[in-house]
């Protein structure tokens, strides 16, 4: 509406200004000299128009001469940035396809002239390490940090995702420890951590980096929880492995309140100092660790236990509660015999077979009928302890 208005305006104008053009057309003399010109004054105002646009054509032709080759630089810069885009979409998407050598060339070629040069060396890299060559990893590595010094962070912590996929843990050590310096409280330099403590197997490394993990909360209660046992129980592991048993004590000693009867990792040092004879210690802490949570494992090693007495008693008492345990019937039997109470062991036997045959139990029932004087039955027993063992085994062995 408002355009027709104006239009409708515009012709109005026209027409009374040809009118008055048709009724007046004025005059105007220039003379200069010998030389003079006349015309009407609205022909001379028309025509000192057409001369002042006349001269600012030829004024922009003036001024476009004299800055054309900054335009053409800035034509072929703008050309240039437009081809590395092409080059650097394509080189993504060939490291996407998993076409490792045409990307990073791609990407490479794409540089002096691409606006994401840190970009295109991270990938670059990634694609020289999946070519097995780590040395030019490194280069684009360094150009990376060098082109933009303010990702340094960015840039080493591409640096030891790609030293730990490819297992070099020493310099994956020495990048994180150093990304520990410039950022302390980074949540993924702590998470790659905790991979690299994992790999290699470096428990006491782990358990010192619980702290800053609940502090910035890193990884969840429940997550923090399961690695901080999973360090404990893969420490004391190995200890025992390796018979380091002054260490192990100390680990143990440095239990936090939550696992300090746990059934896992009783079990573990308790077996080790059953293995040593250390017949009172694990008696205590096997029961410890049975009062807080029967677990099947801690009282199959209970019956483990050669001592008199205190230990059958102990084990009787979870009867009423575990009455389908094999594990448990399997562990009085072993306590009565340590007390010469034949029958009831025998007939713990075989109420733990019942529950679940297993050849250890039927092997050690037959040898407790040989003790007994009842060859026929101990025979029997170990028969079908063999034909257990047979049908529980591959056929070739």
């Amino acid at each position: 509406m408002i355009r027709l208005l104006v239009i409708f305006l515009i012709l109005l104008g026209s027409v009374w200004l040809g009118i008055q053009l048709y009724q007046d057309p004025g005059y105007l003399l220039i003379a200069v000299n010998n030389w003079t010109l006349e015309t009407s004054l609205w022909v001379a105002v028309i025509g000192l128009i057409l001369v002042f646009f006349l001269f600012h054509f030829l004024f922009l032709i003036f001024n476009a001469l004299l800055n054309s080759p900054k335009s053409w630089r800035n034509w072929l810069s703008k050309r240039r940035a437009q081809k590395a885009q092409v080059k650097t979409r394509k080189g993504l998407i060939e490291f996407s396809e998993g076409y490792w050598a045409q990307a990073k060339n791609h990407l490479i070629k794409a540089l002096p002239d691409t606006d994401t040069p840190l970009l295109n060396y991270l990938t670059a890299a990634r694609a020289a390490q999946e070519m097995g060559d780590n040395n030019l990893r490194d280069e684009y590595l360094r150009q990376a940090q060098h082109t933009m010094p303010e990702a340094k962070i960015a840039v080493e912590l591409t640096q030891a995702q790609l030293q730990l996929a490819n297992h070099q843990w020493e310099q994956a050590l020495a990048t994180l420890r150093h990304l520990q310096v410039l950022a302390p409280q980074h949540p993924y330099v702590l998470k790659l951590l905790i991979h690299l403590y994992q790999e290699l197997r470096d428990w006491d490394s782990l358990l010192k980096l619980l702290p800053e993990l609940k502090i910035h909360q890193i990884i969840t209660d429940k997550e923090i929880k399961e690695l901080e046992k999973s360090a404990y129980l893969q420490g004391l592991t190995e200890m025992v492995k390796h018979h380091h048993g002054e260490f192990l004590n100390e680990l143990v000693d440095t239990l936090p309140k939550s696992l300090r009867y746990d059934p896992d990792l009783m079990a573990v040092f308790g077996e080790y100092l059953i293995s040593i004879n250390e017949q009172e210690r694990a008696e205590y802490i096997l029961r410890k660790s049975l009062r807080r949570e029967f677990n099947e494992k801690t009282i199959a090693l209970y019956g483990m236990l050669t001592l008199k007495e205190k230990p059958l008693e102990f084990a009787t008492s979870f009867l009423k509660h575990h009455p389908n345990s094999n594990a448990l019937y399997l562990t009085l039997a072993r306590l009565s015999q340590n007390e010469n109470l034949w029958g009831k062991a025998r007939a713990y036997y075989e109420e733990s077979i019942q529950l679940k045959p297993t050849p250890i139990a039927y092997a050690e029932l037959g040898l407790l009928l040989e003790k007994i004087n009842d060859p026929t039955a101990a025979c029997n027993a170990f028969k079908k302890g063999l034909l257990l063992n047979a049908t529980s085994t591959d056929i070739i062995g």
